[in-house]
């Protein structure tokens, strides 16, 4: 048994950038990650970091329209404070990574290359390498991080798989207060040679990604299971906004991979099988119109049997012959790992699960709904991204309240945690806590968890039963099928494999029961029966979180601060 002041589980852009923050303010902090530091999300993502800089303002641009153009990706479903938060702090963190040592593109004048992607009134997206932004931020963090190590500042333990929140007793909670009862004290954890270790941890920050293996057609990585989201939830967290997984309208089919939108900024459109551009109709963005509208477009195209194709031929003509190769160096190289050529002829595309707006339900500094949880990058629902993520905040969310979340840690972490009650927060007020959805069946031991499962799951047949059911297109009927599905399965085992499946089975079961019980449509959830969008309550969208133990939604969600 071991002991530290913080753990931080994930390798991505938040769990890096979380890591690298406390190591420089002198926190006792220890990083795990489950395979190699660079084995994450954040590694592959294409798109880049939205930011409005002296350039920008100076462009016409502002961060009151980032704000804007979040909202209105987000469907005005989004905690407002939340993204005021992030967008106005934005500049600041591009110049501290920077600092870490991160380069951004920029034109032949030596100013910052600034994109344009869909649902963006501005370009105000930076990049790095072109199209691998998320792989030139992790490895500047990754260095920083390994500095840190070096210098006896950070421990990072690789091939350590989180399998457990260890919780104990609240001291402090008393009968009939607000405080809860249980809180998390650490993590049980699966070494690469197959052996179980327990760390104890005066705080625990869940960086672990989305979960877009629970789809046989996403742009995530293998490593994408959903695993911190569940770990939380089988913890008693309150897990928020789980109806609204975003799907990607352009991954390579066949083939599995995902071009950028940053390929539809420079002018890339849309075909279907007649060769007839058809986004105009759709949406006055046409092709750059947010990523729930294009991809909900391709595949009613898809469903009444035809094709669609991601043409960039005029923009190759208009720009000259090598402007793709450069400007999308690693798509084009991919491309033509495929037998496509980007240049030369339109590339078939297909809709794919991409990011999950849904996760463990955090406040502004990222305290989750458990004392000693807390939780930042796509793992988290912070609110920012309310129905629909807007292109190129993801990473710049992981970044801010990562951050933010190191930042406000007391110096007496342990009582301080201990101690937390209710406040009022417009992030708490918003999410109202609806009755418990099950956590999957599970059992380590191997034995049988409930009477009703009967049946052993398999990734596939789960990937297959989401794709049909909690994809692009959602009804009543066929997530009650989901449902009762997803109830008849178990995982046995006590094996990474199956502790991954299990993650995805807690994940889909709480995704299918949100998804059912938000009758209407908005943003990325879209209900064929039910296509109304939702109405206000007290003047707000309602948001809804569930959590598997009966608890208030937001009870430990603690006072936003103005760092």
């Amino acid at each position: 048994m071991n002991a530290t002041g913080l753990v931080v589980v994930g390798s991505g852009v938040a769990g890096l950038y979380a890591a690298l923050t406390a190591a420089v303010r002198g926190l006792d902090v220890v990083l795990l990650t489950k395979d190699a530091l660079a084995d994450s999300n954040s590694w592959y993502a294409q798109g880049g970091l939205s930011a409005v800089g002296p350039a920008g303002v100076a462009a016409g641009d502002s961060i009151a329209s980032h704000i804007a153009d979040t909202l209105t990706a987000g469907a005005q479903l989004n905690d407002a404070d939340a993204v005021a938060i992030m967008c106005t702090s934005a500049w600041g963190h591009v110049q501290r990574l920077i600092g870490a040592g991160a380069e951004f593109d920029t034109d032949p004048s030596g100013t910052f290359a600034l994109g344009l992607e869909a649902a963006h009134a501005h370009p105000r997206i930076l990049h790095a390498g072109g199209d691998a932004t998320g792989k030139g931020l992790a490895s500047a963090l990754i260095t920083a991080c390994r500095a840190q190590q070096a210098a006896g500042r950070l421990e990072i333990r690789e091939h350590a798989f989180v399998t457990e929140l260890l919780t104990e007793g609240n001291p402090y909670a008393e009968a009939g207060s607000d405080r809860p009862a249980t809180m998390v004290t650490g993590v049980r954890v699966l070494g690469g040679e197959g052996q179980s270790d327990e760390l104890h941890a005066e705080a625990v920050l869940l960086a672990t990604g989305g979960a877009g293996q629970l789809f046989a057609a996403t742009t995530n990585p293998h490593g994408a299971t959903g695993d911190g989201a569940a770990l939380a939830y089988r913890a008693g967290a309150v897990l928020a906004d789980a109806e609204f997984i975003q799907f990607h309208p352009t991954l390579v089919s066949p083939g599995g991979f995902m071009v950028s939108e940053a390929v539809r900024g420079e002018g890339a459109v849309l075909l279907n099988e007649r060769g007839e551009r058809f986004m105009q109709a759709v949406h006055p963005d046409a092709e750059l119109a947010p990523r729930d509208v294009v991809a909900r477009a391709i595949h009613a195209v898809r469903a009444q049997g035809g094709t669609v194709h991601l043409d960039a031929r005029a923009v190759e003509t208009r720009h000259g012959a090598g402007f793709l190769a450069r400007r999308f160096p690693s798509i084009t190289r991919e491309l033509s790992k495929l037998g496509y050529d980007l240049a030369a002829e339109p590339v078939p595309v297909t809709p794919a699960a991409h990011y999950w707006m849904g996760g463990v339900l955090t406040n502004d500094t990222g305290a989750s709904t458990l004392p000693g949880l807390f939780a930042a990058g796509e793992t988290a629902c912070t609110g920012v991204h309310g129905a629909n993520r807007l292109a190129s905040n993801s990473l710049l969310e992981g970044l801010v309240f990562a951050w933010r979340t190191v930042v406000n840690l007391p110096s007496d972490l342990a009582a301080a945690t201990a101690l937390a009650a209710a406040v009022t927060n417009s992030a708490v007020m918003q999410v109202m806590a609806t009755r418990p959805a099950g956590a999957g069946n599970f059992d380590g031991s191997g034995s049988d968890p409930a009477e009703t499962a009967t049946a052993d799951m398999g990734l596939a047949e789960l990937q297959d039963l989401a794709q049909l059911h909690l994809g692009v297109e959602r009804t009543a009927e066929g997530l009650r099928s989901a449902l009762d599905r997803l109830a008849c399965w178990r995982v046995t085992g006590s094996d990474r494999a199956s502790r991954e499946r299990a993650n995805l089975l807690t994940v889909a079961t709480v995704v299918a029961t949100a998804a059912l019980e938000r009758e209407n449509s908005i943003g990325a959830h879209y209900r064929s029966d039910a296509t109304a969008a939702p109405q206000p309550v007290n003047g707000h969208l309602p948001r809804f979180g569930r959590a598997l133990a009966a608890t208030a939604a937001t009870q430990n969600l603690r006072t936003k601060t103005l760092v």
